[in-house]
């Protein structure tokens, strides 16, 4: 899902599959999936004046490798009619493409397992499948070395089971890729796998990816990326593939931001290998209760690239909700509430080093709430207020992580110097 593709071919609406029209489907990962037709599946028509006719659930596609094609939730962007030919050009904008298969029905059970891989596991699991040895001579000068790997089998890293009707499984694969008689190049992926028990919807197991995609990059503060991503139907029957895989393309839900001041993470896999089980179970079982605070901090670091008032906001509403939620739902004030917090959070060593006036802090949130001019005294200039957004942004992190398992023993060596 990281190159740009074309599939060109012939396309149709399910209810008329004898109304085959030639275009070319795109994916781009930055803008998505578009479609474009030399005509229209409804040529006497005008699209933008027939609002029912501008959007599709389903455009089936065949292309020129004979390969079917699913283009999922389709709308107009752009129809124009040349009159002299007497035809349309129409794009669409699509949100996913399965290649390799025909849907029945959008929301069709009949996937079994997801298979996908990003960018930066590598740089989590810090562990490989390819093995090196050396050989020293009597003055301890390296005089030979071996490099080794099974290219043939995924290595068993990890298994669990999510809940009564999710299993994960993580593998890593390795292979060796020539590039000139001076040299080699051995590279690894990590694969994971999400399967149901019983048949799901492609959209279920989207989402389901997509949560543990977000805990990536929860753990670099930046985003993860879907290098490819491939689905497996569930039980081979002659409508579908003989459980062959299916690629999926889409664009990615707008993730953390781009880059983070150090591309390593906060966390990894040796740093809570022991306790990741219940982690990723809590992760993947979050409830609408934490989601809209852990949502909150997401929009924060997207807002990374600028700063106002708005930025202050959300951390601190956030911090608000978490202890309102999570610690005291009564009638506490603001000041109150970031005094405990900040108090639970000593045994971490970037927040026990913090000095904040939580007393000023919330002067200034009643500030920007309804603009109270007794409050004007106590604000912040700019850089004050990025200062403490970005401090406080570290409690909100660590708050997040305690609530998905982290016990005091693993916050005391998380940095969150770098948020």
């Amino acid at each position: 899902m990281n190159d740009l593709k074309e599939f060109k071919g012939f396309w149709c609406l399910p209810e008329k599959p004898e109304t085959m029209i030639p275009g070319i489907a795109k994916f781009d990962p930055e803008s998505g999936v578009t479609l474009e037709l030399i005509g229209s599946f409804h040529e006497e028509l005008n699209l933008f004046f027939n609002h029912n006719l501008s959007s599709a659930d389903l455009i089936y596609g065949v292309d020129s490798n004979h390969k079917k094609i699913s283009l999922v939730y389709c709308d107009v962007a752009k129809h124009e009619k040349v009159y002299k030919a007497k035809f349309s050009l129409i794009k669409y904008r699509v949100r996913y493409l399965l290649e390799g298969i025909h849907l029945k029905d959008v929301h069709a059970k009949i996937f079994s397992r997801g298979n996908f891989n990003t960018d930066k596991l590598n740089k989590w699991f810090l562990r490989n499948n390819i093995r090196n040895s050396y050989t020293f001579n009597s003055e301890n000068e390296i005089t030979g070395f071996s490099i080794s790997f099974d290219s043939l089998k995924n290595r068993f890293i990890y298994d669990l089971k999510i809940d009564d009707f999710w299993l994960l499984e993580i593998v890593s694969k390795s292979w060796q890729q020539e590039k000139d008689f001076n040299g080699i190049n051995i590279n690894e992926i990590y694969i994971i796998k999400i399967s149901s028990v019983e048949p799901s919807a492609f959209l279920d197991i989207v989402k389901k990816s997509e949560r543990l995609l977000l805990f990536f990059e929860l753990a670099f503060t930046s985003k993860v990326k879907f290098i490819s991503f491939y689905l497996f139907d569930h039980e081979p029957d002659a409508d579908n593939l003989g459980n062959k895989s299916i690629a999926l393309y889409y664009k990615q839900r707008l993730g953390l931001r781009d880059k983070s001041p150090y591309d390593r993470p906060v966390f990894n896999f040796n740093h809570i290998e022991n306790s990741l089980n219940s982690i990723l179970c809590n992760w993947m079982a979050i409830d609408s209760k934490l989601e809209p605070i852990l949502n909150y901090l997401v929009k924060s670091f997207q807002n990374d690239n600028y700063f106002d008032t708005s930025n202050f906001m959300i951390i601190v509403n956030a911090l608000e909700g978490f202890h309102r939620r999570f610690r005291n739902d009564g009638h506490v004030d603001l000041k109150v509430r970031l005094d405990f917090l900040f108090d639970e959070f000593q045994n971490v060593i970037d927040i026990g080093k913090i000095k904040l006036d939580s007393f000023r802090i919330a002067r200034n949130r009643h500030y920007y709430s309804h603009f109270y001019e007794k409050d004007f005294q106590y604000l912040y200039d700019l850089q004050g207020l990025v200062d403490v957004t970005f401090e406080l942004r570290k409690l909100l992190y660590c708050c997040i992580l305690k609530q998905i398992g982290f016990n005091d023993a693993l916050l005391k060596n998380v940095s969150v110097e770098t948020l």
